[in-house]
């Protein structure tokens, strides 16, 4: 079974993508393995798979492939995929000082092991947070704005973190110090940002005003720009897993970019009759999926034709719509 986790407005639904047949529309709710609604009321602003197994004692529940999700309900929570749910951080009644007031904008695991998880929202501060001691263990500062994406560089060694002030800060993971502050060069509000799966050093982000940075984060400006490449804000960005010179993005101008870094082509480009809100590709690098503001996921494969090869009706169209697969 291939899952899908996506949430809109205050839920998240799991879906089975496998079950979504070739230019099938599907009703909403089918093929849904499982939904439920972390706060009732309180929107979902991310949502994040486990992809990786602990293997100590206090984590025999991550055996099974567990999704997280935080929002404006100022906590993050933990699902397992049967539906169980594995709790929240920060933990409600805990008196140890890590409850926060903010909406979490942004979370992420750690890629060596899912013993930790990072967030970032309106506070403007980055936490990571140890899922076993099931507390705040470092406040990363810097930022005098929102923040809107945070990630683990593929070792584990760096965390990177934008703001709607365009900033892009780093932090060595070890010393807890600001490994680099760059600026966006165009000064426009980050919105995404994705992390190399093989390179420790490469890194893509991209804002308000469409241009997407990729960044060599060892030097103090963008190794590759493409200027205001969407003529609308970009509302997600991906590298490919199997090759990280292919770089997919998707914008609220209905247009979905793909881009190849190593060759240096223009880039092309695929258009959806209604605006983008997020983008995740499959593990293979090939296949990705891309979520609408009517509540769809259209799903394409990057060698083949611009039209999708089908289309999971997943919410209505007034619900905000994150996923990961």
């Amino acid at each position: 079974m291939a899952l899908l986790a996506a949430s809109g407005g205050d839920t998240v639904k799991l879906f089975d993508a496998s079950a979504v047949k070739p230019g099938v529309y599907t009703p909403s709710g089918d093929p849904c393995a499982l939904s439920f609604t972390p706060s009732p009321g309180s929107q979902v602003n991310s949502v994040k798979w486990n992809h990786t197994i602990l293997d100590c004692a206090e984590f025999e529940f991550f055996a099974d492939l567990v999704v997280a999700s935080a929002g404006d309900d100022k906590k993050i929570s933990l699902w397992r995929k049967n539906g169980h749910t594995m709790g929240t951080i920060p933990v409600a009644g805990n008196d140890s000082g890590d409850n926060i007031e903010e909406s979490i904008l942004t979370i992420s695991f750690s890629n060596k092991a899912s013993r930790y998880v990072c967030s970032g929202g309106t506070g403007q501060v980055v936490r990571i947070w140890d899922l076993q001691r099931k507390r705040c263990i470092k406040w990363l500062k810097g930022h005098t704005n929102t923040v809107t994406g945070v990630m683990y560089n593929c070792k584990d060694e760096h965390l990177a973190s934008i703001s709607l002030s365009g900033d892009l800060m780093l932090h060595n993971l070890a010393s807890g110090q600001k490994a680099a502050d760059l600026k966006d060069p165009n000064q426009q509000m980050l919105r995404v940002l994705d992390y190399s799966r093989v390179s420790r050093h490469l890194l893509v982000t991209a804002g308000d005003d469409g241009t997407v940075h990729l960044w060599d984060t060892t030097g103090r400006s963008p190794k590759v720009s493409w200027t205001k490449q969407h003529s609308a804000p970009t509302a997600g960005i991906s590298f490919s897993p199997s090759n990280d010179k292919i770089i997919a993005s998707v914008g609220l101008d209905k247009k979905m970019y793909i881009y190849d870094s190593g060759s240096r082509r223009p880039s092309s480009y695929i258009s959806y009759e209604a605006p983008f809100s997020s983008l995740a590709f499959r593990d293979d690098g090939w296949m990705l999926a891309a979520g609408t503001s009517n509540g769809r996921v259209a799903f394409y494969d990057v060698r083949g034709k611009p039209q999708p090869v089908a289309v999971l009706h997943a919410y209505g169209s007034s619900e905000e719509f994150h996923f990961d697969e």
